[in-house]
């Protein structure tokens, strides 16, 4: 009688083998003297295998402890004189709340010149609150394969080009994490412990990216006011930028490659078109309140929350600072996003694509779940 392979024995190799791709593109981007090398090289490999269809997709468990490693290695660099910066913080903010929707404007013409729908053209511009967004398009019968392609292309450039920007926009003063004296084994699992409470106590009061920045704040709260004066031993950071990337590359899943070949030029105009528009605000900021260039352009950066708040981190930069802001675009996009389709006109009363059209069939299943 032929014996039936466990099932969990696949499963397992199949998250072996991402793990390995992640690894050997970090290796490839830190041996080419990339910026951020670990989180760009795993992102730019797994997001190849997962288009072509042949990666699997990240187990929940992994994806949890890359983000909560992250997290805590963020929350580890944080140290007295950064919480100083928090007087920066109020008008920062507001610049950029300013910022939020002169960036969705600017992105949203480019695809209204485009030929997209007015309602289609706003989603796929909106920087931020990515699951939110797309509940919103499948409900109301959005293109949601185009709007997926717009949203995953914005956060792939920045990723793969923001660091090397960074870095020669500070001339060369970033482009390394912070490095502090590692902690021992006692206080290293002390982290783990409250990084751990920090991530299940944000989940519970549905904050968003709750795994990165519960651990964070967790962290944060033992070093920053010099409780601690340690951080995370870099081979354990690294292999939380590494499984970052993977998180980050495995979103590629399921989309068609002509779907992508369609949307791409569209996509990439409004990327630059939102980019430009984040550039000016960071410039803002850095002109008036005085903060560093290289973090108010991560922070004004059109991306993901967890993807931008660990890109900071790896390239040096104050990850408190650069994820409050996310933290902020966030909530600001996920609350006005859908109070406009309830209550503002032009969206409210746009039409399913069903009804506008007889709609082909949809090449992308959305998840009515969020990501973390």
């Amino acid at each position: 009688m032929r014996r039936r392979t466990p099932p969990i024995l696949p499963a397992l190799i199949g998250q072996l083998g991402l793990i390995a791709a992640a690894f050997a593109g970090g290796s490839v981007a830190a041996w080419a003297g990339v910026p951020a090398p670990w989180l760009t090289g795993a992102m730019v490999s797994v997001a190849v295998l997962s288009a072509i269809g042949v990666a699997p997709p990240m187990a929940a468990p992994l994806r949890e402890f890359a983000l909560i490693v992250s997290g805590m290695s963020m929350g580890a660099a944080v140290t007295p004189e950064s919480l100083g910066a928090f007087a920066a913080y109020p008008a920062s903010l507001l610049i950029l709340g300013v910022n939020v929707l002169m960036v969705t404007a600017a992105s949203a013409l480019v695809l209204l010149v485009a030929g997209w729908s007015f309602r289609d053209a706003v989603l796929a511009s909106s920087p931020g609150a990515l699951s939110t967004i797309l509940v919103i398009a499948a409900d109301r019968g959005a293109d949601v394969a185009r709007i997926v392609v717009v949203q995953l292309v914005r956060l792939f450039v920045l990723v793969a080009i923001l660091p090397m920007v960074i870095v020669a926009a500070e001339h060369g003063g970033a482009g390394a994490a912070v490095v502090r004296p590692p902690v021992g084994p006692g206080e290293l699992a002390a982290f783990f412990a409250v990084s751990l409470v920090g991530a299940l106590v944000f989940e519970r009061f549905n904050v968003a990216g709750a795994f990165i920045l519960g651990p964070m704040v967790a962290t944060g709260v033992l070093t920053g006011p010099g409780v601690v004066h340690a951080g995370v031993p870099a081979t354990l950071s690294l292999v939380g930028f590494t499984l970052i990337g993977v998180f980050i590359g495995q979103r590629f899943r399921g989309l068609e490659g002509m779907t992508v070949l369609r949307t791409a030029p569209a996509a990439i105009l409004s990327f630059g078109a939102s980019l430009a528009v984040s550039a000016l605000g960071a410039f803002a900021v850095t002109w008036t309140v005085g903060v560093p260039f290289g973090e108010t352009a991560v922070a004004f950066a059109p991306g993901g929350l967890e993807a931008m708040t660990v890109l900071a981190f790896a390239l040096g930069l104050d990850p408190v600072y650069v994820g409050v802001h996310h933290l902020a675009r966030f909530l600001m996009v996920g609350f006005l996003i859908p109070a406009g389709f309830r209550w503002w006109g032009p969206l409210r009363d746009a039409k399913p694509a069903a009804e506008e059209t007889p709609a082909p069939e949809r090449a992308l299943e959305v998840p009515t779940r969020s990501r973390p």
